[in-house]
């Protein structure tokens, strides 16, 4: 039983190292814009408003094919990324470019083609706090983000493993283990408004 026991360890301290090895640049993003996204009033991701306008050929919003027009838009722009919002209405026709940190929105009159441009920056701490919430950044990103928080999992349950194979250190781990979930309950049921 003791090998076994042995070997169980072993293998969930080696799993634990590099896991969390493999983790560690994804857990270093995601705990540092989240403490920028809980403290916004830093002031770096402040939005920056551009506002322009471009004119858009006649025919084609008077015919508008959404996979056209939007191609044409991006060209004029110089934007890459697809339209994240449409909309076609009588009077007008609003596109929206969404990226992390950045979304550019084209309101076109349908009268005479003019195009007004409103783009907004929010800077590198907007960008990593778009990042940070999986907004606008597309569907391998979305990916990253459960990966992510997979190996956070499994990090934590092979270091709880790797804990119990270390007899001189057991205690007192699970002592501060189980003082840091009593903290965040008792921090939930005083302080978390309901």
């Amino acid at each position: 039983m003791k090998h076994v026991v042995r070997v169980i360890a072993h293998w969930a301290l080696l799993a634990h190292i590099y896991i969390s090895m493999a983790g560690f640049t994804l857990a270093l993003l995601f705990g540092a814009t989240g403490l920028t996204l809980n403290h916004q009033d830093f002031g770096f991701s402040e939005p920056q408003i551009a506002r322009s306008e471009i004119l858009v050929d006649k025919n084609l919003v008077d015919n508008p094919d959404q996979a056209t027009l939007e191609q044409r838009v991006r060209k004029k722009l110089g934007i890459r990324s697809p339209s994240t919002d449409y909309h076609d209405d009588p009077d007008q026709i609003q596109m929206t470019f969404a990226v992390p940190g950045a979304r550019t929105v084209v309101t076109i009159n349908r009268v005479d083609g003019r195009g007004e441009v409103e783009k907004e920056s929010r800077g590198f701490l907007g960008k990593l706090g778009d990042l940070h919430k999986g907004f606008d950044a597309g569907s391998v990103w979305y990916w990253i983000i459960d990966i992510a928080a997979v190996l956070l999992v499994i990090s934590s349950l092979t270091g709880m493993v790797t804990l119990l194979a270390l007899r001189a250190r057991r205690r007192t781990g699970f002592t501060v283990c189980a003082l840091g979930i009593l903290t965040v309950i008792v921090i939930y049921v005083v302080w978390v408004p309901k």
